[in-house]
């Protein structure tokens, strides 16, 4: 940043789709990269840090500052940045996580003139409804607060008057919230979003998901069951969550025709770089359903429609409803 007194923006980002949402905002809103410092906020794995770190180089954040906290350094490094921005004047903070202790750090510790919720998966539903219905209550534990202050961090700031949610739901402006879209133009100019190679065998996608309980395996094999009944012949591949277990993946799909991958790059930018023509994607109420049909609205994109895991869901009836909206196909499942 070149001029300590000018207004900046704050991204603060831990994971692949975090990072994503808040390289829309950054066009969106028109942040200059000299003005600009990207945080990445103590992601949970390497798996993510990889991850993060092309995403990095391909959304084109080149010329913001970037400051990584990483779990082995994190609160020194907090402590370092929090001194670093008590200095400066942050015009926009975009917050990737609502509900997270450490994102909350920096939405209630330094002053912003306007705060921005991106994109976090369906979180970002859950954490709408919630603010309409409890406000916005700090999750900081007593804690972790005592420990902060003795860095020199006061979680003072009360968040309760204009609200923002930038996304790609389509969820109306309230009187608590306002809201502005986005269909991924940026993601859409980074990456090559119709061109398939036709040589290439066409495939059959699934997007693992590490939620569902002690039920997870069990219907998890009756959902392969359907999409193999589905798409007979056809080579589907299984992308793991970066939290689901290969091992405990094989013994649950072993009997169905499954080539379980782990992508070693976000979803999306995996079927923009992979060349192959896919014929659809399914999933239960992975985040990626609503934008792998944003961004590639030629692929067909099926949410598989769980009964038994639909109770498990809050907000499951609107989630169906926003999936729709999307143009997400839904298929139902029996009980089994």
């Amino acid at each position: 940043m070149t001029d300590a007194s000018a207004p900046i923006s704050v991204f603060v980002a831990s994971t692949p789709l975090q990072l994503i949402s808040c390289a829309e905002a950054r066009h969106a809103y028109g942040c200059r990269p000299e003005d600009t410092l990207l945080v990445i906020a103590r992601p949970d794995n390497r798996e993510t840090e990889r991850q993060m770190a092309m995403l990095i180089s391909a959304l084109g954040w080149r010329g913001c500052e970037i400051s990584y906290l990483t779990k082995r350094t994190f609160y020194v490094r907090l402590a370092g940045l929090a001194r670093r921005l008590s200095g400066c004047r942050i015009e926009r903070l975009f917050i990737g996580n609502k509900a997270s202790w450490i994102h909350e750090v920096f939405y209630r510790s330094f002053e912003s003139s306007q705060v921005i919720f991106v994109d976090d998966g369906l979180a970002t539903v859950k954490y709408y409804h919630a603010i309409h219905r409890e406000g916005m209550p700090s999750r900081i534990s007593v804690s972790k607060r005592r420990l902060l202050r003795t860095l020199g961090i006061r979680t003072h700031r009360v968040i309760s008057q204009g609200l923002v949610f930038f996304t790609f739901f389509p969820l109306p402006t309230t009187d608590r919230i306002n809201v502005r879209h986005h269909d991924f133009p940026v993601f859409r100019q980074c990456f090559r979003t119709t061109v398939r190679d036709s040589r290439l065998e066409p495939l059959v996608g699934f997007l693992g998901q590490p939620f569902g309980g002690k039920d997870r395996l069990q219907r998890l094999a009756l959902q392969m069951q359907h999409i193999v009944s589905s798409y007979p012949g056809r080579r589907i591949v299984y992308f793991m969550h970066r939290k689901e277990s290969r091992d405990e993946l094989q013994k649950a799909l072993a009997e169905y025709p499954v080539d379980i991958r782990q992508a070693g790059r976000p979803i999306e930018v995996e079927v923009a770089l992979s060349g192959h023509r896919y014929l659809a994607f399914f999933s239960f109420a992975s985040t990626a359903l609503f934008t792998l049909k944003t961004m590639f609205p030629d692929i067909r994109v099926v949410q598989i429609d769980d009964p038994a895991l639909a109770s498990k869901l809050v907000y499951y009836d609107e989630m169906l409803d926003l999936f729709r909206a999307a143009g997400v196909e839904s298929v139902r499942l029996s009980q089994g």
